[in-house]
């Protein structure tokens, strides 16, 4: 049974599959990038910054992995359209979709602190970006024998961040629409799943804090939410987030969807 269990996870590779990862430039879509690179994708790394996916790609190259960068503001249908032909025209599918690209939304309390504009920014972002995707990766993903959707939500989108409204309700949306999807596609054999990242220190922690959004704790809001709210007592890496990814790309996965999974040492218990 032990070798049997080993030869699985020794076969979980990506060899031949078309993986596209949204806001890929740096962060956690970076780690999800090189994780799936490393697993043998030939991934696009589809990021608002032209420079920043170029030079992304370049280190994947560079590696000896099989990536290309492209400009990709997934706001726009229009420009997330055209990326996802050039993926089909460049490998002649796709078979993996990473929603990645996201924003922080204004933080602070109560949510009518935060304007019209930046709840719009928010969502045409964070969950807008995936319905495009979503829409024009269909096609492809339908045609392909291991179709994957994966977008990357956050524990704000399953427990309530007040200090950050549009932010969590984004998340929140985007695991509904993963769950929606993996219905729609399920007997087509395409899974959707959403993942949560948990506590990952970003420069979003310090602004919180700037803001006074989380007037209840003193010192560094980070580490003071950690050791309040993570039973683990410690936070996550982009690199815990892409192993995850990583898994529900491969075959190892192919009965997983609709599935919201947790990468936050046990925050959401």
């Amino acid at each position: 049974m032990g070798a049997s269990s080993l030869s699985r996870l020794s076969q979980a590779k990506l060899q031949g599959r078309v993986a596209v990862v949204t806001g890929a430039a740096m962060g956690i879509g970076s780690a999800i990038a090189r994780e799936l690179a490393g697993l043998g994708a030939q991934v696009l790394i589809a990021d608002r910054s032209q420079q920043g996916a170029e030079q992304m790609a370049h280190s994947l190259v560079e590696a000896g992995a099989e990536a290309r960068g492209l400009a990709c503001d997934v706001s726009d249908p229009a420009q997330v359209e055209r990326a996802a032909q050039y993926a089909c025209q460049t490998w002649s599918g796709i078979d993996v979709l990473v929603n990645c690209a996201g924003v922080a939304s204004a933080p602070g309390q109560p949510y009518t602190r935060c304007t019209p504009d930046e709840w719009r920014r928010t969502l045409d972002i964070n969950l807008m970006g995936a319905v495009h995707w979503c829409a024009a990766a269909r096609e492809p993903l339908l045609a392909s024998k291991s179709g994957r959707i994966i977008n990357i939500s956050s524990i704000t989108g399953v427990i309530s961040a007040p200090y950050m409204p549009a932010y969590s309700v984004s998340k929140a949306a985007l695991i509904s629409l993963s769950k929606v999807l993996a219905r729609d596609l399920a007997t087509a054999l395409v899974t959707v799943n959403a993942v949560c990242p948990g506590y990952i220190r970003t420069p979003m922690w310090g602004e919180l804090e700037q803001r006074g959004a989380s007037p209840d704790t003193e010192g560094d809001v980070f580490d003071q939410r950690v050791r309040l709210l993570v039973p683990m007592q410690k936070p996550q890496t982009v690199e815990d987030v892409a192993a995850c990814v990583g898994f529900l790309a491969t075959d190892l996965a192919c009965h997983i969807t609709g599935q919201v999974i947790g990468v936050d040492g046990g925050a959401t218990i």
